[in-house]
């Protein structure tokens, strides 16, 4: 019986020990949505329905596969805006090489873009939809999915409405 009372009670603290950790990361979200709704109404894409932002280091280990997959030039990566860390020999390469992204923007340069605020890591993703914001740490594999759920349907939609 004592046990179970010491199960009860080390639950309890835990549960309420969590409780602040909750409102934490809320508002954090809160704040990370207000951000970036001001970043897309400064953009002229903000109209555009999806839009992905990547932050991308060129010393990241996963640059390199990075790399192949935005130069593949698949349509998946048409809502892409790569904001890249890199020398600006590498920044203009990368502009022609992933040529079927959005844009490719220097992040040095950026420096009074308010996505930036959110792309505080060396190699992060965000997904935008206007209403949700969806963080991905793992940039490689989020493109990597990108493109395997990318379908032709929807290929033959975004043709039609360019």
């Amino acid at each position: 019986m004592m046990i179970i009372w010491l199960l009860i009670g080390s639950l309890s603290v835990l549960a309420l020990g969590s409780l602040p950790l909750i409102r934490m990361k809320r508002k954090i979200n809160a704040i990370e949505w207000q951000i970036a709704s001001a970043a897309s109404a400064e953009e002229a894409w903000s109209a555009a329905p999806n839009i992905t932002i990547l932050s991308v280091h060129y010393a990241h280990p996963s640059f390199k596969k990075l790399d192949e997959l935005l130069s593949t030039k698949h349509r998946a990566f048409q809502d892409v805006i790569v904001f890249l860390d890199a020398p600006a020999f590498i920044i203009l390469l990368k502009q022609r090489a992933w040529s079927s992204c959005r844009s490719v923007r220097n992040k040095a340069e950026c420096h009074d873009s308010k996505w930036l605020m959110l792309l505080n890591e060396e190699s992060i993703a965000y997904q935008w939809n206007g209403i949700a914001l969806n963080r991905y740490t793992e940039v490689e594999m989020f493109v990597e999915r990108k493109m395997m759920i990318f379908h032709p349907k929807e290929e033959a939609e975004l043709c039609t409405q360019q």
